[in-house]
């Protein structure tokens, strides 16, 4: 598709850009631009600004209205990407709840440590079936 200058020439107004624009459309795709109506809400959304810069990078000269001031302050919400790795992102309270997680498993695993010395300290003839079991159990974990 031939690109406009992105420059209008003295006395069009916007309508006659958009007729020039129409018909640049057609000759090229040889099909009437249905979209016009979105184009008219989008074209001053910050995505598609990027869009409106001239070839030297400067911004073109248009006149802003109170409704397309008010558009520049909104910020974008974030996207699909931004907001999936924010959930994934570990928070304040999370950070120290897996902290606390931590130090209860080794605790944990002190206590059973002090249990499977105690049962190994004893003697294994006076140990019960269950104490037995427990032992077994133990070494198994910690092994």
């Amino acid at each position: 598709m031939k690109l406009l200058s992105r420059s209008k020439v003295s006395g069009q107004n916007e309508n006659d850009v958009m007729k020039v624009a129409h018909d640049i459309f057609l000759n090229d795709y040889k099909a009437k631009f249905s979209l016009e109506h979105c184009w008219r809400e989008l074209r001053f959304d910050q995505k598609w600004r990027s869009h409106s810069l001239t070839s030297n990078g400067a911004k073109e000269k248009r006149k802003e209205t109170a409704d397309e001031v008010g558009r520049e302050e909104d910020v974008r919400p974030p996207g699909v990407k931004a907001s999936k790795a924010a959930k994934r992102k570990k928070h304040g309270n999370e950070a120290a709840f897996d902290q606390i997680e931590t130090i209860l498993a080794a605790k944990n695993m002190l206590s059973k440590q002090k249990i499977l010395d105690r049962l190994l300290g004893k003697n294994a003839d006076t140990l019960t079936d269950q104490e037995l079991a427990l032992k077994n159990k133990l070494i198994s974990e910690l092994l």
